[in-house]
Protein backbone atom coordinates (compact mmCIF):
# COMPACT_ATOMS: atom_id res chain seq x y z
CA UNK A 1 0.00 0.00 0.00
CA UNK A 2 1.24 3.30 -1.26
CA UNK A 3 2.93 5.57 1.85
CA UNK A 4 3.52 2.74 4.01
CA UNK A 5 7.16 2.52 4.58
CA UNK A 6 8.86 -0.86 4.94
CA UNK A 7 9.46 -2.59 8.10
CA UNK A 8 12.85 -3.49 6.75
CA UNK A 9 16.40 -2.04 5.03
CA UNK A 10 17.49 -4.93 2.66
CA UNK A 11 20.84 -5.48 2.12
CA UNK A 12 21.28 -7.92 -0.96
CA UNK A 13 24.43 -9.51 -2.11
CA UNK A 14 23.92 -7.36 -5.42
CA UNK A 15 22.16 -4.45 -4.31
CA UNK A 16 20.58 -2.10 -5.14
CA UNK A 17 20.87 -3.22 -8.74
CA UNK A 18 18.66 -6.87 -7.45
CA UNK A 19 16.37 -4.85 -5.87
CA UNK A 20 17.72 -4.41 -2.06
CA UNK A 21 18.19 -1.23 -0.79
CA UNK A 22 21.63 -1.27 -0.15
CA UNK A 23 24.60 -3.74 -1.08
CA UNK A 24 28.04 -3.98 -2.69
CA UNK A 25 27.36 -1.49 -5.37
CA UNK A 26 25.99 1.12 -3.28
CA UNK A 27 27.97 3.94 -4.38
CA UNK A 28 31.13 4.72 -2.97
CA UNK A 29 30.67 1.98 -0.13
CA UNK A 30 33.32 0.45 1.66
CA UNK A 31 31.37 -1.96 2.99
CA UNK A 32 29.66 -4.08 0.85
CA UNK A 33 26.08 -1.73 1.39
CA UNK A 34 26.22 -2.81 5.33
CA UNK A 35 27.32 0.40 7.09
CA UNK A 36 25.28 2.66 4.96
CA UNK A 37 22.01 0.36 5.94
CA UNK A 38 23.06 0.11 9.60
CA UNK A 39 23.30 4.37 9.98
CA UNK A 40 20.23 4.42 7.61
CA UNK A 41 18.37 1.99 9.77
CA UNK A 42 19.16 3.70 12.82
CA UNK A 43 18.71 7.30 11.22
CA UNK A 44 14.95 6.35 10.39
CA UNK A 45 14.44 4.23 12.64
CA UNK A 46 13.96 0.61 10.92
CA UNK A 47 15.56 -2.61 11.54
CA UNK A 48 17.94 -3.97 8.85
CA UNK A 49 17.99 -7.59 7.04
CA UNK A 50 21.36 -8.35 5.44
CA UNK A 51 20.76 -11.19 2.77
CA UNK A 52 23.12 -14.44 2.68
CA UNK A 53 23.17 -17.44 0.60
CA UNK A 54 24.57 -20.98 0.71
CA UNK A 55 28.70 -20.57 1.34
CA UNK A 56 31.86 -23.15 1.93
CA UNK A 57 34.77 -24.37 0.62
CA UNK A 58 35.27 -27.53 -1.63
CA UNK A 59 38.72 -28.70 -2.65
CA UNK A 60 40.42 -25.20 -2.06
CA UNK A 61 37.88 -23.42 -4.26
CA UNK A 62 35.04 -21.24 -2.12
CA UNK A 63 32.21 -19.97 -3.37
CA UNK A 64 31.72 -15.62 -3.39
CA UNK A 65 28.48 -15.52 -3.82
CA UNK A 66 27.63 -15.13 -0.21
CA UNK A 67 30.51 -12.54 0.30
CA UNK A 68 30.71 -9.11 1.41
CA UNK A 69 33.62 -7.24 1.21
CA UNK A 70 34.96 -5.19 4.22
CA UNK A 71 37.40 -2.79 3.23
CA UNK A 72 37.08 -0.78 6.59
CA UNK A 73 36.00 -1.75 9.89
CA UNK A 74 31.99 -1.62 10.00
CA UNK A 75 31.49 0.08 12.94
CA UNK A 76 27.48 -0.94 14.93
CA UNK A 77 27.26 2.65 16.59
CA UNK A 78 24.93 3.00 19.62
CA UNK A 79 21.82 1.69 19.63
CA UNK A 80 18.85 1.14 21.39
CA UNK A 81 15.61 -1.19 20.65
CA UNK A 82 17.44 -1.77 16.90
CA UNK A 83 17.56 -5.15 15.41
CA UNK A 84 19.55 -6.60 12.61
CA UNK A 85 18.84 -10.05 10.91
CA UNK A 86 19.96 -11.97 8.00
CA UNK A 87 21.19 -15.15 6.49
CA UNK A 88 24.79 -16.94 6.59
CA UNK A 89 26.65 -14.39 4.72
CA UNK A 90 30.20 -13.76 4.94
CA UNK A 91 32.23 -10.83 5.66
CA UNK A 92 35.54 -10.68 4.81
CA UNK A 93 37.62 -8.00 6.30
CA UNK A 94 40.74 -7.03 3.12
CA UNK A 95 42.34 -3.92 5.84
CA UNK A 96 45.70 -5.22 7.30
CA UNK A 97 44.85 -3.52 10.65
CA UNK A 98 41.62 -3.10 12.61
CA UNK A 99 38.72 -4.96 13.51
CA UNK A 100 36.56 -6.44 11.10
CA UNK A 101 33.55 -5.24 13.26
CA UNK A 102 33.19 -2.78 16.25
CA UNK A 103 30.23 -2.95 18.11
CA UNK A 104 29.88 0.51 20.07
CA UNK A 105 27.23 0.39 23.28
CA UNK A 106 23.81 -1.11 22.92
CA UNK A 107 20.47 -1.36 24.67
CA UNK A 108 17.88 -3.69 23.78
CA UNK A 109 19.49 -4.69 20.90
CA UNK A 110 19.61 -8.16 18.73
CA UNK A 111 21.96 -8.94 16.52
CA UNK A 112 22.50 -11.61 13.66
CA UNK A 113 25.63 -11.42 12.13
CA UNK A 114 27.02 -14.25 9.26
CA UNK A 115 30.73 -15.48 9.11
CA UNK A 116 33.19 -12.93 9.92
CA UNK A 117 36.89 -13.53 9.01
CA UNK A 118 40.34 -11.54 8.71
CA UNK A 119 43.67 -11.73 8.88
CA UNK A 120 44.17 -8.61 10.57
CA UNK A 121 46.15 -8.66 13.96
CA UNK A 122 43.76 -6.98 16.19
CA UNK A 123 39.80 -8.65 17.14
CA UNK A 124 37.85 -9.95 14.24
CA UNK A 125 34.71 -8.48 16.23
CA UNK A 126 35.80 -5.91 19.20
CA UNK A 127 33.00 -5.21 21.82
CA UNK A 128 33.66 -2.05 23.66
CA UNK A 129 31.32 0.43 24.43
CA UNK A 130 32.83 3.82 23.80
CA UNK A 131 29.98 6.21 22.95
CA UNK A 132 27.56 8.21 25.12
CA UNK A 133 24.08 7.09 24.04
CA UNK A 134 20.93 8.88 24.45
CA UNK A 135 20.75 8.09 27.74
CA UNK A 136 23.78 9.49 28.65
CA UNK A 137 25.09 5.82 29.31
CA UNK A 138 28.49 4.25 27.51
CA UNK A 139 27.42 -0.03 28.24
CA UNK A 140 26.02 -2.60 26.10
CA UNK A 141 23.25 -3.79 28.04
CA UNK A 142 20.39 -6.06 27.62
CA UNK A 143 21.08 -7.28 24.13
CA UNK A 144 21.39 -10.73 22.18
CA UNK A 145 24.53 -10.84 19.64
CA UNK A 146 24.72 -14.44 17.21
CA UNK A 147 27.61 -15.04 15.32
CA UNK A 148 27.77 -17.88 13.01
CA UNK A 149 31.54 -18.27 12.92
CA UNK A 150 34.17 -15.54 13.90
CA UNK A 151 37.41 -16.60 11.63
CA UNK A 152 41.35 -14.80 12.39
CA UNK A 153 43.86 -15.88 10.05
CA UNK A 154 46.35 -14.59 12.15
CA UNK A 155 48.88 -16.51 13.80
CA UNK A 156 48.27 -14.15 17.09
CA UNK A 157 44.84 -12.91 16.27
CA UNK A 158 42.16 -12.77 18.32
CA UNK A 159 38.47 -14.07 17.18
CA UNK A 160 35.80 -12.17 19.58
CA UNK A 161 37.03 -9.36 22.10
CA UNK A 162 34.60 -7.83 25.17
CA UNK A 163 36.68 -4.86 26.31
CA UNK A 164 34.93 -3.22 29.25
CA UNK A 165 37.81 -0.71 29.66
CA UNK A 166 35.61 2.36 28.44
CA UNK A 167 32.46 1.24 29.69
CA UNK A 168 30.78 -1.77 31.16
CA UNK A 169 28.96 -4.83 29.48
CA UNK A 170 26.26 -6.78 31.28
CA UNK A 171 23.40 -8.28 31.54
CA UNK A 172 23.71 -9.86 27.83
CA UNK A 173 23.92 -13.01 25.29
CA UNK A 174 26.50 -13.26 23.25
CA UNK A 175 26.89 -16.90 21.19
CA UNK A 176 29.04 -17.84 18.19
CA UNK A 177 28.63 -21.15 16.61
CA UNK A 178 32.35 -20.86 16.18
CA UNK A 179 35.50 -19.64 16.74
CA UNK A 180 38.25 -20.01 14.45
CA UNK A 181 41.93 -18.68 15.57
CA UNK A 182 45.24 -19.55 15.46
CA UNK A 183 45.49 -16.95 18.35
CA UNK A 184 43.05 -16.53 21.40
CA UNK A 185 39.45 -17.31 20.59
CA UNK A 186 37.33 -15.57 23.45
CA UNK A 187 39.47 -12.62 25.23
CA UNK A 188 37.31 -11.35 27.85
CA UNK A 189 38.88 -7.84 29.24
CA UNK A 190 38.42 -5.64 31.94
CA UNK A 191 41.35 -4.00 31.27
CA UNK A 192 43.43 -5.99 33.83
CA UNK A 193 40.88 -4.60 36.62
CA UNK A 194 41.20 -0.57 35.64
CA UNK A 195 37.99 -0.95 33.47
CA UNK A 196 34.06 -1.43 33.92
CA UNK A 197 32.17 -4.33 35.02
CA UNK A 198 31.29 -7.60 32.80
CA UNK A 199 28.57 -9.20 34.22
CA UNK A 200 25.69 -10.99 34.37
CA UNK A 201 26.17 -12.03 30.84
CA UNK A 202 25.18 -15.75 29.11
CA UNK A 203 28.27 -17.11 27.23
CA UNK A 204 28.33 -19.37 24.35
CA UNK A 205 31.25 -20.65 21.88
CA UNK A 206 29.50 -24.11 20.62
CA UNK A 207 32.82 -24.61 18.37
CA UNK A 208 36.06 -23.23 19.88
CA UNK A 209 38.34 -23.99 16.73
CA UNK A 210 41.70 -23.97 16.67
CA UNK A 211 43.08 -26.88 14.64
CA UNK A 212 44.85 -24.72 12.16
CA UNK A 213 46.94 -23.28 15.52
CA UNK A 214 50.48 -24.35 15.66
CA UNK A 215 52.00 -23.22 18.88
CA UNK A 216 50.73 -21.09 22.15
CA UNK A 217 47.05 -20.41 21.58
CA UNK A 218 44.46 -19.81 24.33
CA UNK A 219 40.83 -21.08 23.50
CA UNK A 220 39.62 -19.43 25.97
CA UNK A 221 41.11 -15.76 27.68
CA UNK A 222 38.90 -14.81 30.77
CA UNK A 223 40.42 -12.02 32.49
CA UNK A 224 44.41 -10.84 32.83
CA UNK A 225 46.91 -10.78 35.31
CA UNK A 226 44.77 -7.87 37.56
CA UNK A 227 41.46 -8.60 36.49
CA UNK A 228 38.64 -7.62 39.35
CA UNK A 229 35.38 -6.76 37.73
CA UNK A 230 34.52 -9.98 35.47
CA UNK A 231 32.02 -11.73 37.71
CA UNK A 232 28.56 -13.52 37.65
CA UNK A 233 29.24 -14.54 34.03
CA UNK A 234 27.95 -17.88 32.35
CA UNK A 235 29.76 -19.42 29.83
CA UNK A 236 29.47 -22.71 27.62
CA UNK A 237 32.65 -23.22 25.65
CA UNK A 238 34.40 -26.38 24.12
CA UNK A 239 38.13 -25.86 23.32
CA UNK A 240 39.84 -27.99 21.08
CA UNK A 241 43.33 -28.22 20.70
CA UNK A 242 45.55 -27.40 17.61
CA UNK A 243 46.51 -29.56 15.26
CA UNK A 244 48.71 -27.96 12.35
CA UNK A 245 45.79 -28.41 9.88
CA UNK A 246 46.79 -26.60 6.43
CA UNK A 247 45.35 -27.17 3.17
CA UNK A 248 47.28 -30.10 0.72
CA UNK A 249 47.81 -29.08 -2.64
CA UNK A 250 48.48 -32.65 -3.74
CA UNK A 251 44.85 -33.99 -2.30
CA UNK A 252 43.42 -31.06 -2.29
CA UNK A 253 42.11 -30.71 1.24
CA UNK A 254 42.83 -30.26 4.64
CA UNK A 255 45.00 -32.13 6.96
CA UNK A 256 46.59 -32.16 10.49
CA UNK A 257 49.53 -33.41 11.45
CA UNK A 258 49.67 -36.82 13.22
CA UNK A 259 50.37 -36.54 17.22
CA UNK A 260 50.67 -32.92 17.21
CA UNK A 261 51.17 -31.82 20.91
CA UNK A 262 51.60 -28.01 20.34
CA UNK A 263 54.10 -26.00 23.07
CA UNK A 264 51.94 -23.51 25.25
CA UNK A 265 48.85 -23.90 24.30
CA UNK A 266 45.90 -23.49 27.12
CA UNK A 267 42.18 -24.66 26.70
CA UNK A 268 40.92 -21.73 29.34
CA UNK A 269 43.40 -19.45 31.28
CA UNK A 270 41.09 -18.04 33.59
CA UNK A 271 42.03 -14.77 35.57
CA UNK A 272 38.60 -14.27 36.81
CA UNK A 273 36.48 -14.02 39.84
CA UNK A 274 32.71 -16.03 40.39
CA UNK A 275 32.09 -17.24 36.88
CA UNK A 276 30.39 -20.52 36.31
CA UNK A 277 31.47 -21.81 33.12
CA UNK A 278 30.82 -25.25 31.02
CA UNK A 279 33.66 -26.37 29.13
CA UNK A 280 35.13 -29.27 27.10
CA UNK A 281 38.39 -29.75 26.15
CA UNK A 282 39.85 -31.80 23.30
CA UNK A 283 43.06 -32.95 21.42
CA UNK A 284 46.79 -32.94 23.14
CA UNK A 285 48.01 -30.04 25.16
CA UNK A 286 51.18 -30.01 27.12
CA UNK A 287 50.14 -31.51 31.02
CA UNK A 288 48.08 -29.20 33.19
CA UNK A 289 47.40 -26.85 29.60
CA UNK A 290 43.24 -27.54 29.34
CA UNK A 291 42.71 -25.26 32.07
CA UNK A 292 44.81 -22.78 33.85
CA UNK A 293 43.79 -20.81 37.02
CA UNK A 294 46.02 -17.57 37.30
CA UNK A 295 46.76 -15.60 40.58
CA UNK A 296 43.73 -13.63 40.82
CA UNK A 297 41.40 -16.33 39.92
CA UNK A 298 38.76 -16.97 42.81
CA UNK A 299 35.75 -18.65 43.30
CA UNK A 300 34.92 -20.08 39.80
CA UNK A 301 32.78 -23.14 39.32
CA UNK A 302 33.81 -25.37 36.30
CA UNK A 303 31.92 -27.97 34.90
CA UNK A 304 34.01 -30.02 33.08
CA UNK A 305 32.64 -32.34 30.38
CA UNK A 306 36.32 -33.29 29.24
CA UNK A 307 40.03 -32.85 30.34
CA UNK A 308 42.50 -35.22 28.98
CA UNK A 309 45.53 -33.07 30.02
CA UNK A 310 44.15 -31.68 33.14
CA UNK A 311 44.61 -28.71 35.66
CA UNK A 312 47.21 -25.51 36.88
CA UNK A 313 46.35 -23.98 39.58
CA UNK A 314 48.53 -20.60 40.19
CA UNK A 315 45.56 -18.93 42.21
CA UNK A 316 46.64 -17.20 45.39
CA UNK A 317 43.58 -18.02 46.54
CA UNK A 318 42.55 -21.43 45.63
CA UNK A 319 38.72 -21.35 45.63
CA UNK A 320 37.92 -22.21 41.93
CA UNK A 321 36.16 -25.23 42.13
CA UNK A 322 36.32 -27.88 39.22
CA UNK A 323 33.46 -30.49 39.01
CA UNK A 324 33.97 -33.57 36.50
CA UNK A 325 31.64 -35.25 34.54
CA UNK A 326 33.42 -38.97 34.99
CA UNK A 327 34.40 -40.29 38.46
CA UNK A 328 38.14 -39.49 39.88
CA UNK A 329 37.83 -40.96 43.13
CA UNK A 330 40.49 -42.59 44.88
CA UNK A 331 42.67 -41.65 41.31
CA UNK A 332 43.34 -37.95 42.99
CA UNK A 333 46.70 -37.62 44.39
CA UNK A 334 46.93 -38.28 48.07
CA UNK A 335 49.26 -35.68 49.45
CA UNK A 336 51.66 -36.70 52.30
CA UNK A 337 50.16 -35.27 55.80
CA UNK A 338 51.40 -32.02 56.82
CA UNK A 339 53.72 -31.32 59.38
CA UNK A 340 53.18 -31.49 62.71
CA UNK A 341 50.73 -27.93 63.44
CA UNK A 342 51.21 -26.73 59.79
CA UNK A 343 48.40 -26.08 57.38
CA UNK A 344 47.85 -27.97 54.22
CA UNK A 345 45.60 -26.70 51.56
CA UNK A 346 43.50 -28.58 49.10
CA UNK A 347 44.85 -27.40 46.06
CA UNK A 348 43.47 -30.20 44.13
CA UNK A 349 40.00 -27.60 42.54
CA UNK A 350 37.94 -30.55 43.57
CA UNK A 351 36.21 -31.40 46.42
CA UNK A 352 37.89 -34.12 48.37
CA UNK A 353 36.88 -36.34 51.19
CA UNK A 354 39.66 -37.38 53.52
CA UNK A 355 39.26 -40.86 54.87
CA UNK A 356 41.66 -41.15 57.92
CA UNK A 357 43.29 -44.45 57.11
CA UNK A 358 45.13 -45.07 60.56
CA UNK A 359 44.88 -42.42 63.34
CA UNK A 360 48.29 -42.04 64.50
CA UNK A 361 48.37 -39.88 67.91
CA UNK A 362 46.77 -36.45 67.12
CA UNK A 363 46.04 -34.52 70.35
CA UNK A 364 44.30 -31.90 68.48
CA UNK A 365 43.37 -30.56 64.69
CA UNK A 366 41.74 -27.76 62.87
CA UNK A 367 40.16 -27.39 59.88
CA UNK A 368 40.60 -22.97 58.22
CA UNK A 369 38.41 -22.46 54.93
CA UNK A 370 39.81 -20.07 51.99
CA UNK A 371 38.77 -16.76 53.70
CA UNK A 372 37.34 -15.69 49.67
CA UNK A 373 34.11 -14.33 51.16
CA UNK A 374 34.15 -10.69 51.33
CA UNK A 375 33.71 -9.27 54.70
CA UNK A 376 30.38 -8.88 56.04
CA UNK A 377 28.68 -9.73 52.83
CA UNK A 378 26.67 -13.22 53.60
CA UNK A 379 26.45 -15.41 50.21
CA UNK A 380 22.76 -14.87 50.31
CA UNK A 381 22.51 -11.36 49.59
CA UNK A 382 22.57 -9.54 46.25
CA UNK A 383 25.94 -7.48 44.78
CA UNK A 384 24.76 -4.66 46.69
CA UNK A 385 22.81 -5.75 49.62
CA UNK A 386 25.32 -5.28 52.31
CA UNK A 387 25.09 -2.33 54.75
CA UNK A 388 27.36 -0.05 52.69
CA UNK A 389 26.11 -0.86 49.58
CA UNK A 390 29.37 -1.34 47.95
CA UNK A 391 29.78 -4.49 45.43
CA UNK A 392 31.09 -7.61 47.22
CA UNK A 393 33.84 -7.97 44.28
CA UNK A 394 34.74 -4.68 45.58
CA UNK A 395 35.47 -5.66 49.26
CA UNK A 396 38.39 -7.18 50.62
CA UNK A 397 38.17 -10.76 51.44
CA UNK A 398 37.58 -12.19 54.98
CA UNK A 399 40.75 -13.28 56.81
CA UNK A 400 40.47 -17.24 56.50
CA UNK A 401 38.59 -18.83 59.50
CA UNK A 402 39.37 -21.66 61.44
CA UNK A 403 37.80 -24.31 63.73
CA UNK A 404 39.80 -26.68 66.23
CA UNK A 405 38.87 -29.33 67.32
CA UNK A 406 40.51 -30.38 71.01
CA UNK A 407 40.39 -34.16 70.34
CA UNK A 408 42.07 -36.86 68.57
CA UNK A 409 41.28 -39.47 65.36
CA UNK A 410 39.54 -42.66 64.79
CA UNK A 411 40.38 -44.79 61.35
CA UNK A 412 37.23 -44.70 59.33
CA UNK A 413 36.76 -40.62 60.04
CA UNK A 414 35.88 -38.62 57.22
CA UNK A 415 35.83 -34.95 56.64
CA UNK A 416 35.57 -32.59 53.04
CA UNK A 417 37.72 -29.79 52.00
CA UNK A 418 36.82 -27.89 49.39
CA UNK A 419 38.83 -25.79 47.09
CA UNK A 420 41.23 -23.73 49.61
CA UNK A 421 39.74 -25.22 52.29
CA UNK A 422 43.05 -26.17 54.73
CA UNK A 423 43.78 -28.84 57.53
CA UNK A 424 46.32 -29.39 60.24
CA UNK A 425 47.21 -31.96 62.88
CA UNK A 426 49.63 -31.48 66.07
CA UNK A 427 50.50 -35.18 67.00
CA UNK A 428 52.95 -37.15 68.20
CA UNK A 429 52.60 -40.05 65.69
CA UNK A 430 51.41 -38.76 61.91
CA UNK A 431 48.15 -40.25 60.91
CA UNK A 432 47.81 -42.15 57.61
CA UNK A 433 44.80 -40.82 55.23
CA UNK A 434 43.58 -41.18 51.67
CA UNK A 435 42.18 -38.39 49.33
CA UNK A 436 38.85 -39.21 47.13
CA UNK A 437 37.50 -36.19 44.43
CA UNK A 438 34.08 -35.74 44.95
CA UNK A 439 31.82 -34.77 41.48
CA UNK A 440 29.71 -32.34 43.27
Amino acid sequence: MAGIAKPWVNVTLQGPADGGDFGPLTPGTRTGGIQEALDYGNENSRDVFIHGGPGGLHEGDGNPHNIYQLEETLRVAWSQDFTVQGGNYLLSYTASSGSAIHIDSQMNCRYKFGLVSSSSPDPVVCMRPETPGPDDFVVITACVFDFSAVVSGHPRGTSILLDSSLGPIINSRIAAEETNSQGTGLHISDAAGSGQWISNNQIQVVYGNQYHGTGACVGLQLGEPGSSKIVHNSLEMSCHAPRGAHFDEASRRYVTVEDFAPKGAVGASIHAQRNKLTLSCFGKREPGCDLLFGPDSRDNTIFALSLPNGVTNRAAVPSDKVIPNWPIGFDIETPPVPARGDFLVNRTSHAVQVLIVSAGQVTEWSLGDSGSTAQGVPGNLSLVDNLSGTPPELLPPRPPQEQLVRAGLHAGQTFILEPGDRVKFVYTEAPAWRWKALRQ
